[in-house]
């Protein structure tokens, strides 16, 4: 692993853990946060490989007990817990991203954005079924209600950050590509 690689891990590890603290809590106990913009960022920015190893790290970081995950909660209770399965969806989810974003042949925006958008809509289906699996296994609800609590409210403010992350993705790794810090 070379240097820079580490140091960009490193780097959406911290972000994600930032963006979680970033958090509006709802009856569900499944709190709204901005975690699923950096996992978006981290599969396009780092690809397949380097995006799901940042958020493995950052599962594993809360796992011993540093508050990363949302409210500043950590430990395996959490990731056990009835959203925990959320948590585990995001290294999936940035890898599923980073393959379908990180070779990309054209330079134009056009395309890249709705390969962008697509990854991000795909990565947000897998962290939406993982997530909810997980809920409705430990809830002992009915599929359907686990859905409308966990799935329903988040559809809108979701594809509000996927309007977010698309132009900011698509601007860091312009920059990064010019700077010779990351390649295609």
């Amino acid at each position: 692993m070379k240097t820079k690689n580490l140091l960009l891990s490193s780097l959406f590890v911290a972000l994600t853990a930032v963006c979680a603290q970033i958090s509006i809590p709802l009856p569900s106990g499944v709190p709204i946060t901005l975690q699923i913009l950096a996992v978006f960022l981290s599969g396009t920015i780092l690809g397949a490989k380097f995006g799901f190893i940042s958020q493995l790290v950052y599962i594993l970081v809360g796992a011993i007990g540093i508050p990363v995950f949302a409210s500043s909660s950590s430990g395996l209770q959490i990731l056990f817990g009835l959203t925990g399965g959320y948590i585990w969806s995001f290294p999936i989810a940035s890898f599923l991203i980073g393959l379908i974003t990180e070779n990309i042949k054209t330079n134009k925006d056009s395309i890249i954005i709705i390969n962008y958008s697509l990854s991000f809509v795909l990565g947000l289906i897998t962290i939406y079924i993982l997530g909810s699996f997980q809920f409705y296994i430990l809830s002992n609800i009915a599929y359907i209600d686990t859905l409308k609590l966990t799935i329903l409210p988040f559809i809108i403010p979701d594809l509000i950050k996927i309007a977010i992350s698309v132009p900011i993705a698509l601007k860091i790794k312009k920059s990064l590509l010019k700077a010779n810090l990351i390649y295609t």
